[in-house]
């Protein structure tokens, strides 16, 4: 299947190792319930957690069907060196839904409106995970002034098989990436409709979390958080809210719309950043054994590598045993990886 698309929605793939330390209750309980709601539009509000103090400011984004609470491993810690802030994207979390669809583009222009409106100091450092990679890296394309340097963690990424195709053909042989191609759009096809029920679905009186449906339609526990975000997920993951967001964003993202493809071509060029510091993570675990998981695992290693290529500081890693949610599986190679770009960057007055 795509690389982007098993990185931000297949969740049966998103296996939970369990070795990552599990979050403190205290810790929990912070991300529970609305924090500072920025107006972003007329009545309309963006959920923003802030915490920390330090001469940069680090703002994380969620991956796809996600939204702050996925950070609780994460963003604390980079609170002792930095301003770190988490934020929920229209509809997810405790931010108001929004009318119009939820593309990426709609996405940065949020982030952007989010930004200035809570008087976030520029540049920043933004972090992305999966689905929320992508939207980071656009916002930098798009906004440059505004970043100071990224952290992509597991990035979901656009245009994927324009991209490789060539490579994967020489490497794999042409039977088998045309397989591996081919069971990628019927998966597609399969995907999209699969949110589109679900947002239907939860129209009018939301889901039964007893029902087949509502396990179809949310994510599976992330037990790395413990039980007080589980209990909050479920209470959320039911609402028509959540699931008209969900379904929103992925089906007008870069795999359920492709009306972007060819600015994306243009607009993501070898060095385009400049000298940006910037850090791409993928994921690790992988069957060896499984030729078309291999071709999908170095897929998504070739793709993660061209966009650490968008600046001509990017770095690329591969962090061991972990699965597609590196914040959870080893939330300190993201630290880590936080802190690299920070010690790049100039000293500043204080965010």
């Amino acid at each position: 299947m795509p690389v982007g698309i098993r990185l931000c929605f297949l969740l049966v793939a998103m296996l939970l190792t369990g070795a990552a330390p599990s979050a403190a209750p205290e810790t929990a309980r912070a991300y529970i319930g609305p924090h500072r709601q920025i107006e972003v539009a007329p009545g309309r509000r963006i959920n923003l957690l802030c915490m920390g103090s330090g001469r940069h400011t680090v703002l994380f984004d969620a991956g796809g069907s996600d939204w702050s609470v996925i950070w609780a491993l994460v963003q604390p810690e980079v609170a002792r060196t930095a301003r770190a802030c988490a934020y929920d994207r229209a509809g997810l979390g405790y931010s108001d839904p929004a009318v119009l669809p939820r593309s990426p583009v709609a996405i940065a222009e949020d982030l952007h409106a989010l930004i200035r409106a809570a008087e976030l100091p520029r540049p920043l450092i933004l972090v992305g995970h999966s689905f929320g990679g992508f939207n980071v890296k656009l916002y930098a394309a798009l906004y440059p002034e505004d970043v100071a340097g990224m952290v992509l963690v597991d990035p979901a990424e656009e245009r994927a098989w324009d991209r490789t195709r060539r490579a994967l053909r020489a490497r794999f042989g042409e039977r088998m990436a045309s397989r591996a191609e081919l069971r990628d759009a019927t998966f597609l096809e399969w995907l999209l409709s699969r949110y589109r029920t679900c947002g239907e679905a939860a129209r009018t009186n939301g889901l039964d979390p007893a029902s087949p449906t509502y396990a179809r339609c949310t994510d599976p526990v992330r037990t790395q958080l413990g039980p007080e975000i589980a209990a909050e997920r479920r209470r959320l993951q039911v609402t028509s809210t959540y699931q008209g967001a969900q379904a929103s964003e992925i089906l007008n993202s870069i795999y359920g719309a492709e009306r972007g493809n060819v600015v994306y071509e243009r607009l993501f060029r070898p060095g385009m950043f400049g000298a940006m510091p910037l850090i791409v993570l993928s994921h690790g675990n992988h069957d060896a054994n499984d030729p078309l998981d291999l071709l999908d695992f170095t897929q998504g290693v070739m793709l993660h590598r061209q966009t650490a290529a968008l600046s001509r500081r990017g770095q690329h890693r591969i962090v061991p045993e972990t699965n597609h949610n590196i914040e959870l599986d080893a939330p300190g190679a993201v630290v880590e990886a936080i802190a690299a770009i920070l010690s790049q960057l100039p000293r500043g007055p204080a965010g």
